[in-house]
C-alpha cells in the first residue's frame, strides 16, 4: 500500500498510475490535510511525499504520518524538486529514508517503493 502526496495533480496522478500498474494499492492526496485523514482508514507501507506542499511542509507531514498509529511503520520517500545536498540532509533529518529529485525516473521510484515495502515489513515484525 502506497500513499502519494503531491499538490501538483499531474505529478501525483502519474506516480500513482505507475505504482498501480506495478501492482500496488495506491491512495493519492493533493493536500497534506487530506493525506492525514486518509491515514484513519488506510495503512500505507510507503508514503511518497512532496516536500514543498501548501500549508504544511513535507517535513512536517512526515512527522505527522509517523505520529499516526497507521503511519508508525511507514517508509518515507521524498519526491521533490529540492535536490541540493542540504535539502537531502534535511529530508533525512526529517525521517525520510529515500530522497528522489523530480523528475524521477520511473524505475527509480519503483525501486524506492520496493525497498520501502521490505523496510516497512521488517519494521512491523520487530
Amino acid at each position: 500500500r502506497v500513499l502519494v502526496v503531491d499538490d501538483t495533480r499531474d505529478a501525483a496522478d502519474t506516480a500513482g498510475a505507475l505504482l498501480e500498474l506495478s501492482g500496488y494499492e495506491v491512495r493519492i492526496a493533493y493536500d497534506p490535510g487530506v493525506a492525514l485523514n486518509l491515514l484513519d482508514t488506510f495503512l500505507p507501507d510507503v508514503a511518497v511525499l512532496e516536500i514543498g506542499l501548501p500549508g504544511m511542509s513535507g517535513h512536517e507531514l512526515a512527522a505527522r504520518v509517523r505520529a499516526h498509529p497507521n503511519g508508525r511503520h511507514c517508509h518515507l520517500v521524498a519526491l521533490t524538486g529540492y535536490g541540493t545536498a542540504a535539502d537531502i540532509a534535511r529530508a533525512h533529518e526529517a525521517g525520510f529514508e529515500r530522497h528522489l529529485v523530480k523528475p524521477a525516473r520511473p524505475d527509480a521510484l519503483l525501486e524506492a517503493v520496493e525497498a520501502g515495502m521490505k523496510d516497512s515489513a521488517r519494521k512491523r515484525t520487530t
